[in-house]
């Protein structure tokens, strides 16, 4: 798998590197990440991230481009689970501390199950927006953080976190559209 001279070119700071590289390793990078994730749109987000971090990675050249590719994808891969691991945990945590300790501005049972009911269906449509969207929706509206720090903490360029909330609304709305005609119906 390894083209030495492909590592050459890339090491002598080649434009055309980069993109050869791509071409070359991109599938087989995909098909280690989705057997570490499980899932063919997390391996590409892996690969991808793999691919915009490589012009400012470390390597050096004391391995194969390859090597190092493989052993990012890896790492990639492995971050990712752990990052859905504690997203659950923490959804989990906070949707146990609902339960147990409900709002206290809502003293009306009725409003209350309301709440529970709209709380659900919001979280029902959060899962229809695909995964990369909700990371970042999630980090921007439960956690407040701006898109520059959502960059900075996912590894991505700003300007993909702005489109990835502007498209996280859209498939957010989308999938609220039936619950909310639903409510309208019910008046």
């Amino acid at each position: 798998m390894a083209d030495p001279a492909l590592d050459r070119r890339w090491l002598a700071g080649e434009p055309g590197a980069l993109s050869e590289a791509h071409s070359r390793y991109r599938s087989r990078l995909e098909g280690v990440a989705y057997r570490i994730v499980g899932n063919h749109a997390d391996a590409e987000e892996v690969v991808q991230r793999v691919f915009l971090a490589l012009p400012r990675a470390a390597y050096r050249g004391s391995a194969s481009l390859w090597s190092y590719l493989y052993r990012a994808a890896i790492n990639g891969s492995v971050n990712l689970l752990r990052s859905r691991r504690r997203r659950d945990a923490l959804a989990r945590e906070v949707a146990t501390q609902e339960l147990v300790q409900p709002s206290p501005a809502l003293s009306d049972p009725e409003a209350q199950v309301l709440e529970g009911e709209v709380l659900a269906a919001v979280a029902r449509a959060l899962l229809q927006v695909k995964p990369q969207h909700r990371r970042v929706l999630v980090l921007r509206i439960h956690h407040g953080l701006s898109n520059i720090e959502i960059a900075e903490q996912e590894g991505l360029p700003p300007a993909t976190v702005g489109t990835w909330l502007r498209r996280g609304r859209e498939e957010l709305r989308t999938a609220l559209l039936p619950v909310l005609r639903d409510m309208d119906a019910d008046r």
